[in-house]
């Protein structure tokens, strides 16, 4: 990556409002810190963004992108939603679909109705698809391939994926020994194609001591230092319950506070 390239795209980065936290542009280990509660969302019903079921309709946090497709027809949408929804109820006896947009916490890293994002994963997606046609994808400067260095993020289940793990539901198991629901962590470069991935267990029992299983419930720091230099990242799926049509788990997670290296 040219430098006057990192240089340029920083400067804007630093120029808004909020959104970074960032060293002189003369460095370049400036960092950037992606807060939602820093952008400029448009929210509507149940506090999520107003564009989650409008097509070709990307969502853009300054200067940071995420992948959104949505079918208005079908009230379906696949990527990523922002979301300030604070409402983790069990719905487990009701519809699940009018309630898929909280973490665990009832909110992002800033508390219990602040902006998080909520991301939705295309099970349809092979291991091999194209990176920069992941369904749920990040990358910066619309899509100019401009390298990043991604340190870590904070990861947390919706409650839709939590509790269907924990009960059970009419169409994905209630999850006991040998289970786990994993999102794997990828990076792409032009240079050295597809890095990774870094795992994370948003369910883990594969233990055969019930003591050491987990089930995600709070905001978890993840380190992504391993990906090295990427213009994007995206991110992939797998769980151990899998019928005919793919992953039965609701193939949701939830995410906050991304840090880049420029």
């Amino acid at each position: 990556m040219k430098k006057f390239r990192l240089l340029s795209i920083l400067s804007i980065l630093c120029l808004i409002s909020g959104l970074t936290s960032c060293k002189s542009t003369d460095d370049v280990d400036a960092q950037i810190l992606l807060a939602l509660n820093t952008c400029q969302i448009s929210y509507g019903e149940n506090d999520v963004w107003v564009d989650t079921y409008t097509e070709n309709t990307s969502l853009e946090c300054n200067g940071i992108s995420f992948s959104h497709t949505a079918n208005p027809a079908w009230n379906v949408w696949n990527g990523f939603v922002a979301t300030r929804n604070s409402d983790n109820t069990d719905y487990s006896t009701g519809n699940w679909l009018e309630h898929q947009w909280t973490s665990m916490s009832k909110g992002g890293m800033s508390g219990a109705g602040t902006p998080h994002l909520v991301a939705y994963w295309n099970n349809t997606e092979t291991a091999d698809v194209e990176a920069a046609k992941a369904s749920c994808r990040i990358y910066i400067g619309n899509e100019l391939q401009l390298s990043v260095y991604p340190q870590y993020v904070y990861l947390n289940n919706t409650s839709y994926t939590y509790y269907t793990m924990k009960n059970g539901s009419a169409y994905s198991k209630k999850f006991a020994k040998g289970d786990y629901l994993k999102l794997n962590i990828y990076g792409y470069s032009s240079d050295k194609g597809v890095v990774g991935p870094v795992e994370f267990y948003l369910a883990d029992y594969r233990s055969d001591n019930t003591a050491e299983w987990k089930l995600i419930s709070e905001w978890t720091y993840v380190n992504l230092e391993q990906l090295g230099s990427v213009e994007y990242i995206y991110f992939q799926m797998e769980s151990s319950d899998v019928g005919q049509w793919g992953i039965n788990t609701p193939t949701y997670f939830a995410l906050d506070r991304l840090n880049l290296k420029l």
